[in-house]
């Protein structure tokens, strides 16, 4: 009513944005999954850290919420820069 938001805990926002520059590029609004919705152990930087990215190599490509073991936890992929060779972790 009259404009004002109305918060829901089920949707979220998605952004692609430039790590260069920290511009976004695209922005919507997205429903977000059981596991997005729920706290997790650790936080997203948290997750980063325990991920084993370290630079030059592997570097994280992708971070999804997801539900392990009836958990939620962080799906970190990262990237091998030498081979491109794609990895998959779970951090919870």
């Amino acid at each position: 009513m009259f404009g004002e938001r109305v918060e829901d805990p089920s949707f979220g926002k998605e952004s692609l944005v430039d790590v260069r520059t920290l511009e976004t590029l695209a922005s919507h609004t997205v429903e977000l999954t059981d596991a997005e919705q729920q706290p997790t152990g650790s936080s997203i930087y948290e997750a980063a850290r325990l991920s084993g990215e370290r630079w030059p190599t592997p570097l994280i490509i992708e971070m999804a919420r997801v539900t392990e073991g009836g958990a939620p936890a962080w799906r970190v992929t990262t990237c091998d820069t030498e081979t491109n060779e794609h990895s998959v972790t779970t951090v919870k």
